[in-house]
């Protein structure tokens, strides 16, 4: 089902399994060379410039025409430090149940592979946070691309005074109509954001929950392979599950809240164009981008109901081998009541290939 993605392919990572590959062992390269600069001048979010790469080096052994193993490390170092910012053990087991059916447990498909929209996932958080760990479901075929996970952020034991931390989300596609070059597409997302746990010594930190969600329509028309225009019309939920009383530390300024995307995609060849019209209301969404939302990361206390942001993006990929791929990206958020405009420009190298090593017969 060929859509015109809510993030870029450029930095999906997902690998199907492939019944050829049977017993035998690769050594797998994934990697991502960033430069990404936020020029924000707003009260919503900070600006920032994040320059580096990760590494992520794993062995993949194929027991079966269904069965992989991965076991690696993931390592991100940034320029300007001298050491390493984060080296994370990486295990995993991917299951292949059906040939539309995956199943992965421990580090998941994370960050862009969810595809999901800006105002509900940053896409900083590609290189910031980028080991997810937990379970996931996925489910591919002609109509329907789905992915269910769970990312158990932060476990804790008996006497931990940290909370535990989890999301659980899911990233849907249906296609509704598929007529010559038209595309109708049905969305929907949503994430569950918990902090909590019971283990910690009195006095506990009170829970919270957050729910977002989305969904909508898309419609979209193949010129030819290379050139494709997409229309969607999305809206928004944002409702606190769990919200502590007014006073703590973890309080949300708003119960509820809602918002509307309409945007316009346009792609022709390598070139990507975005232009977009956000309204919202109260809106709050944890791993989103900030700037979209109606409560600062720079003062929890500075919030504004209404909010309404003009956004365009252009970007252009190029492959350069075999499994390398180059991506350049500038993005634009103009804020209607303030008159400010924030934006943003970033490359990247990403580099996601294997290498066959030898067959072990068993």
């Amino acid at each position: 089902m060929s859509v015109l993605h809510a993030q870029s392919n450029t930095f999906r990572t997902y690998v199907p399994i492939k019944p050829t590959n049977a017993q035998k062992l690769y050594f797998h390269i994934e990697s991502t060379a960033f430069f990404k600069n936020n020029e924000y001048f707003s009260p919503y979010a900070y600006g920032f410039t994040g320059i580096g790469i990760y590494l992520k080096p794993t062995f993949d052994y194929y027991f079966s025409r269904n069965l992989k193993v991965t076991a690696g490390a993931y390592l991100l170092k940034y320029s300007g430090l001298d050491k390493i910012s984060q080296a994370i053990p990486v295990f995993s087991v991917q299951y292949r149940v059906t040939k539309s059916f995956d199943l992965v447990m421990g580090n998941i498909y994370g960050t862009a592979n969810h595809q999901l929209e800006e105002p509900l996932f940053r896409f900083d958080r590609f290189y910031q946070n980028h080991v997810e760990y937990g379970l996931q479901f996925l489910w591919h075929n002609k109509r329907i691309h789905s992915d269910l996970w769970l990312n158990w952020e932060h476990f804790i034991q008996l006497g931990d005074t940290a909370q535990e931390q989890l999301t659980v989300g899911n990233s849907t596609r249906l296609l509704l109509l598929r007529q010559k070059g038209f595309r109708l597409i049905l969305p929907i997302q949503f994430l569950f954001k918990h902090k909590g746990g019971q283990l910690a010594p009195e006095p506990h930190i009170p829970i919270t929950t957050i729910f977002n969600g989305l969904s909508g329509l898309r419609l979209a028309y193949y010129f030819n392979k290379k050139t494709a225009i997409q229309f969607s019309q999305l809206f928004l939920l944002y409702k606190a599950l769990s919200n502590p009383p007014e006073g703590t530390s973890v309080h949300f300024p708003f119960d509820k809240g809602w918002a509307s995307y309409s945007k316009i995609n346009f792609r022709y060849k390598s070139f990507h164009f975005i232009a977009g019209y956000w309204k919202g209301e109260r809106f709050i969404a944890p791993l989103g981008e900030t700037l979209f939302q109606s409560v600062s990361e720079i003062d929890p206390n500075y919030t504004q109901e209404d909010r309404s942001l003009i956004t365009s993006k252009i970007s252009y990929h190029k492959n350069i081998y075999k499994g390398i791929r180059l991506e350049a990206r500038a993005a634009s958020y103009f804020d209607t009541a303030s008159k400010k405009l924030d934006y943003s420009y970033g490359l990247y190298i990403r580099i996601n290939t294997d290498f066959f090593l030898c067959k072990v017969k068993r």
